[in-house]
């Protein structure tokens, strides 16, 4: 990418303390973390994760870094609370998961860690490169594919945020003055089942889907929605579906 100088650190076992001392960066966005598909939930790399992120930000202050916007998730939050309305900031963090927790503590640590801070809670993300396994890279490829889809109830309700706004959304809050936890979410609840239209028209082709083939899992909430307020307060775009299907679906 022109005008992008890239440097490669392992976190987990390189300290950032040269590098940073090197680079004085006035702001850090910090998204790193254990993300693999099936096994990040309840990963012993969470608690590695959280260590390693208290040390990149320590040295990123050491060297004179004045704001941090950490990367956090909706699985801080209390999954147990019933009803459908959008989750805001304010909702309380019960986290049920290893990883919802370790991201909790990062948070808190951050609160009193003296720093310019945000800490962005990202909700369902798609874009390319994912793991065919989950929902929307696999409903896509069952559509080109001409598969049926085999899929729980679908009548969860779901924000789903396509990686490219994400990273937009993210800049933004990187770029402004709002402290604290920021949701970071399109805002828009849709049910698995009402994904089918939207995908058909990314790809132009049928998408069959056998609807309770499997089991939903046991405790998952009905809807899982952000309230956006605060984010929009930044003017972001308003995702359209749609066009951020047709975008990985090419």
């Amino acid at each position: 990418m022109p005008g992008v100088i890239w440097h490669s650190l392992d976190l987990l076992s390189q300290s950032a303390d040269p590098l940073l001392a090197e680079l004085r960066p006035s702001h850090l966005l910090h998204s790193a973390w254990i993300t693999e598909h099936g096994r990040y939930w309840g990963a012993s790399e969470n608690a590695d994760w959280l260590r390693a992120s208290q040390d990149l930000i320590e040295a990123f202050a050491r060297h004179g870094g004045r704001r941090v916007v950490g990367v956090g998730s909706c699985a801080e939050y209390d999954w147990t609370q019933e009803g459908d309305v959008p989750w805001p900031e304010t909702r309380s963090c019960v986290p049920a998961t290893l990883y919802g927790q370790a991201k909790r503590d990062l948070a808190a640590w951050l609160d009193t860690a003296g720093l310019d801070y945000a800490w962005a809670r990202l909700f369902f993300l798609f874009g390319e490169g994912e793991s065919p396994q989950r929902i929307v890279p696999y409903l896509l490829q069952c559509a080109l594919n001409g598969e049926t889809a085999r899929c729980t109830s679908g009548l969860q309700v779901r924000d789903f945020l396509s990686t490219r706004l994400c990273g937009e959304y993210l800049a933004a809050v990187v770029a402004s003055d709002l402290t604290g936890a920021v949701n970071v979410a399109s805002g828009q609840g849709i049910t698995l089942r009402d994904l089918v239209e939207p995908i058909e028209a990314a790809t132009g082709r049928t998408l069959n889907v056998d609807f309770g083939a499997l089991p939903d899992r046991p405790g998952d909430p009905v809807s899982i929605v952000a309230d956006v307020t605060r984010l929009r307060e930044l003017g972001v775009p308003i995702q359209d579906l749609v066009a951020e299907l047709v975008r990985i679906a090419d």
